[in-house]
């Protein structure tokens, strides 16, 4: 090699170590820096454009830690709503959770049994059921407001979504036009706002050779396509009800949905069941179906006392080739239960339900909880004889061999007749029948109302399900808190001491099965009571807790060992960068000294 070509190559070793050094200061400097990814030289390009530097990552870890930010922002936005709401139950092993004042009222009762005129005990009766009436209220509430605070959640995480979009739309823009080691400050920033974005919801990354990423959603909608974002919208509702829930149809749905503009095109992502994942799939789940299922138990439990002392069974009488029962006062929403056999041999559970409102037939099986019934919903509005008419229409079109009559007697009764020949056949048939006047009606006591209406509870499907929030309305019977003496004395006649209604009191709350319902998430049980069902209540709701806080600690330590594998290869190792500083810094000098050589070398030259 002559003078000139070691000269050239001493310079360029110079150059390439300055910029090697310069790469290592640029990653001690951002050592301490979010989101800094190191830089890695790798040497001048060919084209003359500058020095090639590399970010060192691993990519399939960073799109597994992108997809794992997302399943731990799921998660942990459900623990954090899951112990709010364990908290609003109240501890299990205190004396002021549900069961426990539901155990009270039946302790008031069963003191009241030894002193049926005494106004203490009748006293601490209504106090013990306006305790718990108020605390199902208190509940019912407090299940509402997380709910309308998931939907404001939703609203700002959307917002948050959308100028997250905007943000890497624009680096998007920025990387394209900046290309080479340019451009590595701005992909450490998208990759940031990524892991934003990442946790608020689940997208699919597709990285481009020039830098710039697109984004999807699960199903593949695109989020994001070059440096057009697409645009996502939340028509947010406000002060949610138990009634406020989710619809398919627009018109109907008493909450907000989740729009995506793209392309000229929207798509609603709840109705079309996009998977949304993230921070904000979390939240959805929260409003419309974690949240929906504790309203319901509470309603369930709510309707369950309520009914457990209004309602009186009512048996039926034998006729020939059947059963006839009196529906006097059936009221909306009462049930009579049959079971038969057909004239093909098949067995049959139907549940028939008071229903005058035309709007709301035909009623859905999921009408009662019990997964075996057949439910029927009938107008009794304009007399048996129609309602016959309308039980007989149904049976048929269930399994024919059945005949259903109303009563021929002058004056008209309100019996209703099941008559089957063989091989057809009525097996059971009875009601379940809702007092709703204090006295004169039997032992049942409307002991609590809808506050709604000032009435007692029914079940009633007119105008809509009347279970469907009643925990927010229940309260002690305003009758029943001016005439106390009620509790015992049923005919207004009753004699001093008189334990009749008192006792059929508390053997029909310990006693008397509740009418469970499918949207509960509680196994269904056709002799859970209402004291039964208030414990599987708590038991569920701190097992949905335990285990939700388990899988968001769960997903933590998964983020975390990702997170640790990723910063293995993407983080600056301060000693690393030391060592190459030193490395650098003796080629630098040994470049230095060829230079210095070969200056010597010239020297001599020009002086011979």
């Amino acid at each position: 090699m002559d003078l000139f070509g070691a000269l050239s190559t001493a310079f360029n070793g110079l150059n390439q170590t300055q910029d090697a050094l310069s790469v290592v200061s640029q990653n001690v400097a951002g050592a301490s820096q979010p989101g800094y990814v190191r830089r890695e030289y790798v040497g001048d390009t060919s084209s003359g454009v500058g020095p090639t530097v590399k970010r060192t990552l691993d990519s399939y870890v960073q799109k597994q830690l992108w997809s794992e930010t997302s399943s731990s922002g799921y998660a942990s936005i459900q623990a954090d709503y899951a112990n709010q709401l364990n908290a609003l139950y109240g501890d299990p092993n205190s004396t002021s959770n549900l069961s426990s004042n539901f155990d009270a009222l039946t302790n008031a009762l069963t003191s009241l049994q030894s002193n049926p005129t005494g106004q203490g005990e009748q006293s601490a009766v209504l106090t013990a059921a306006s305790t718990l009436a108020q605390q199902v209220n208190t509940t019912s509430n407090g299940i509402q407001n997380l709910r309308s605070s998931s939907e404001d959640a939703i609203s700002q995480s959307v917002t948050d979504a959308n100028n997250l979009l905007q943000q890497l739309a624009s680096l998007n823009t920025q990387i394209s036009a900046a290309p080479g080691a340019n451009n590595l400050d701005l992909q450490d920033s998208r990759d940031a706002a990524l892991s934003q974005l990442s946790n608020l919801m689940t997208v699919a990354v597709t990285q481009n050779p020039d830098g710039t990423v697109d984004l999807a959603t699960r199903n593949g909608l695109s989020l994001l396509s070059g440096g057009t974002p697409a645009t996502l919208g939340f028509n947010a509702h406000s002060n949610l009800s138990a009634t406020s829930l989710y619809s398919t149809d627009a018109s109907q749905s008493g909450v907000g949905t989740i729009t995506l503009t793209s392309g000229g095109r929207t798509t609603d992502l709840l109705a079309s069941g996009t998977p949304i994942g993230g921070q904000i799939g979390g939240l959805v789940d929260l409003r419309d179906n974690v949240l929906v299922q504790a309203q319901s138990q509470l309603d369930d439990f709510a309707a369950g006392v309520s009914q457990a002392l209004s309602n009186r069974e009512v048996s039926s009488s034998p006729v020939a080739g059947g059963l006839s029962i009196d529906t006097t006062g059936l009221q909306r929403g009462n049930r009579i239960s049959l079971s038969y056999v057909d004239n093909n041999g098949v067995s049959h559970q139907a549940t028939i339900i008071r229903v005058d409102d035309a709007s709301q037939l035909p009623l859905p099986n999921t009408a009662t909880g019990d997964p075996n019934d057949q439910v029927i919903g009938v107008s009794f509005a304009n007399g048996t004889a129609n309602a016959a008419t309308a039980v007989q229409s149904a049976l048929n079109s269930l399994g024919q061999g059945v005949t259903v009559s109303a009563s021929s007697a002058t004056p008209p009764t309100n019996e209703l007749t099941f008559t089957a020949a063989s091989p057809a056949s009525v097996s059971t048939l009875s009601a379940s029948v809702t007092n709703t006047q204090l006295q004169g009606q039997g032992a049942a006591l409307p002991m609590f109302a809808d506050s709604a209406t000032g009435s007692p509870y029914t079940g009633s499907f007119d105008g809509g399900s009347k279970r469907a929030g009643y925990a927010q309305r229940i309260e002690v019977n305003p009758a029943l808190q001016k005439l106390p003496s009620a509790l015992t004395d049923a005919t207004g006649t009753s004699s001093s001491g008189d334990t009749t209604r008192i006792n059929a009191l508390v053997s029909q709350l310990s006693t008397q099965p509740i009418n469970m319902s499918t949207q509960s998430g509680i196994p269904y049980s056709n002799n859970m009571t209402a004291g039964d069902y208030v414990k599987q209540v708590l038991q569920t709701q701190a097992n949905t807790t335990n285990q939700l806080t388990t899988l968001s600690n769960s997903q933590s330590v998964v983020l975390s060992s990702v997170q640790s594998r990723f910063n293995q290869g993407a983080s600056v190792n301060m000693d690393e960068e030391l060592t190459n500083l030193t490395a650098l810094q003796n080629v630098y000098a040994a470049n230095a000294k060829v230079m210095t050589a070969v200056r010597d070398m010239f020297t001599v030259l020009m002086q011979m």
